[in-house]
């Protein structure tokens, strides 16, 4: 399994032309119009797949959850109450 961190940042400069410019942990990868509705359906997926985990309603709302940085410290902490579980 992948580190969290990489495999978001990597998934995102995979698919979509992000300016090499931007602090990509405090990007807003929707508002930016880097990824749409359908895309972040499957970004979802991929992410849950990877690690094992299942977001919920209330986590994809989140507004943090649209930001990379946000979504990795997520992603970390259900990772980390997955082991612990």
């Amino acid at each position: 399994m992948m580190n969290v961190s990489d495999f978001i940042i990597n998934r995102l400069q995979q698919k979509y032309t992000i300016d090499k410019n931007i602090d990509i942990e405090t990007l807003n990868y929707v508002e930016s119009g880097y990824i749409d509705s359908l895309g972040i359906i499957k970004f979802i997926v991929e992410i849950e797949d990877e690690f094992g985990i299942e977001f919920s309603d209330e986590e994809i709302a989140d507004p943090s959850f649209k930001t990379v940085g946000g979504l990795i410290k997520l992603v970390e902490r259900k990772v980390m109450n997955n082991e612990e579980s």
